[in-house]
């Protein structure tokens, strides 16, 4: 059966619960929807901004009865109540870090910025022309990509060690 009204799911969700009532109200399972929205994340990150938008002016389920400006208001709020809270979470978790680590880790990471611009400054410049006839099965479509996923996975194993 069919709601009268879209609203966010109370019960199904994992962010917002956006999913959870498209889910509610089409009656499908809402792991399809989940899946469409992360689909859309990788075109050009339409699902994002798709996911916003409707976490914005989607009502909750208790107050479907709700004027759309109301409803738009008090997302708006809750959103920026939750963003502050996060916020405040990771700054405090960031002080509780030592301040050491905290330096070692941002050394590495501006070293590595860098390089990383150097590289494509000279690239752009045309002035690594040696370096590619040398290295000419180095492929740096792939391994900047690389470079960047492992230095992502390096910073997040780091962070849940220490």
């Amino acid at each position: 059966m069919v709601k009268a009204r879209l609203t966010k799911s109370r019960t199904d969700k994992v962010i917002d619960g956006v999913c959870g009532g498209i889910a509610e109200y089409f009656n499908i399972d809402p792991v399809i929807v989940r899946l469409v929205f992360v689909i859309f994340l990788f075109m050009n990150g339409l699902g994002i901004l798709l996911y916003i938008i409707l976490a914005i002016i989607m009502p909750k389920d208790d107050r479907a009865d709700q004027l759309p400006g109301e409803a738009i208001q008090e997302n708006v709020q809750e959103m920026g109540e939750r963003l502050k809270e996060a916020g405040e979470k990771f700054g405090s978790t960031l002080s509780e870090k030592s301040e050491q680590g905290v330096a070692r880790h941002a050394r590495w990471l501006g070293v590595l910025l860098i390089l990383l611009g150097l590289y494509f400054l000279l690239n752009n410049l045309n002035m690594l022309r040696w370096f590619h006839n040398i290295f000419w099965w180095f492929d740096t479509d792939v391994f900047w990509p690389l470079v960047l996923i492992l230095i992502g996975a390096w910073l997040l194993i780091s962070r849940l060690r220490g």
